[in-house]
């Protein structure tokens, strides 16, 4: 996330509202070689994700806010291949499959954060620290997408939903320094997802380990526009099925980005346009690494911050 927007609260006070909402679109075009003796071709597809991200934080007090945010979306398998097949066809999340209940509902998030370091609107440090909860809904794999049945042979599956299905807790740290030449701001976010326990299909889910590094530069620039770069490095460790490894599951990317802050009367909007790299992770189902995975991908995008101008009475003061 871009350094310098409003987005955890900074200038928040007791009753003080934000709305906010993102718009994420991801292209991947994907293939790898043959990987089930019964299906005697290359496997080859695109995965598309659209998400819109609502959330509303709330000032508790000039040093706390509460957030809550919920992820609605679809995402979409093309399938190039005219051959059949149990591992992909051209279908949406919001279907339900053997193994999957479709729907549009993926993840919520309830965070509380605490501002620790604020030097106003001078030079200086602002940090914040969050603790929270991401709640699951029940769009998800209900089944292993790597069992086979008692012939030893693939049941139709699908490897993908709009959630993994567990609750998790997550602990956020976040320092920003603002300076008077550009970049006018920088700073880092480190964030860790720790499963909270096997969901009740038996998934236990990836502990998530993310670091992002940003620089905000202000209007003055040839666009005449304030501009963002910024580098997100995060790994997720291995998964289990039923206590057995998931295949795929643990994956390090790095993921660089442009951003682009626009002002309106009614809103700020950011436009971040990113390119993720898979740095240790195969696609395949067997979770090989000599079947030519290729994985092409680009993300954008469309952020919006609108405060309110409207106070909660009972927690002004």
């Amino acid at each position: 996330m871009p350094v310098g927007n409003s987005d955890q609260g900074i200038g928040l006070g007791a009753g003080d509202i934000m709305l906010s909402s993102d718009m994420f679109y991801q292209f991947i075009d994907w293939r790898h070689d043959q990987i089930d003796p019964n299906e005697p071709f290359d496997h080859k597809g695109t995965l598309a994700t659209s998400l819109i991200v609502p959330k509303i934080t709330i000032g508790l007090s000039d040093w706390w806010n509460v957030s809550f945010q919920q992820v609605l979306g679809d995402r979409h398998m093309g399938w190039d291949v005219s051959n059949s097949s149990k591992h992909h066809r051209e279908e949406h999340s919001h279907s339900t499959l053997l193994n999957a209940v479709g729907g549009y509902l993926g993840d919520s998030r309830v965070m509380l954060r605490y501002l620790a370091l604020n030097t106003g609107r001078g030079v200086g440090s602002r940090l914040f620290i969050g603790i929270g909860v991401v709640i699951p809904s029940k769009n998800t794999l209900i089944k292993s997408p790597f069992e086979k049945d008692g012939n030893g042979e693939y049941e139709d599956h699908r490897h993908f939903a709009m959630t993994d299905g567990v609750h998790k807790g997550q602990f956020e740290l976040q320092y920003y320094y603002k300076k008077i030449s550009n970049p006018v701001f920088l700073g880092g976010t480190v964030k860790i997802a720790e499963p909270l326990s096997d969901n009740k299909y038996g998934f236990s889910g990836s502990r998530l380990s993310e670091f992002s590094l940003s620089l905000l530069f202000n209007k003055k620039n040839p666009l005449k526009v304030p501009i963002s770069t910024n580098i997100v490095i995060s790994h997720e460790a291995e998964a289990f099925w039923n206590g057995n490894p998931a295949p795929n599951s643990e994956n390090t990317i790095m993921t660089p980005g442009v951003g682009f802050f626009f002002s309106s009367d009614f809103a700020t909007l950011t436009l971040n346009i990113q390119k993720p790299y898979y740095l240790n992770s195969a696609i395949s189902e067997e979770g090989g690494t000599d079947y030519h995975e290729e994985a092409h991908v680009w993300q954008v995008s469309l952020s919006m911050r609108k405060m309110l101008d409207y106070t909660i009475p009972w927690l002004y003061w």
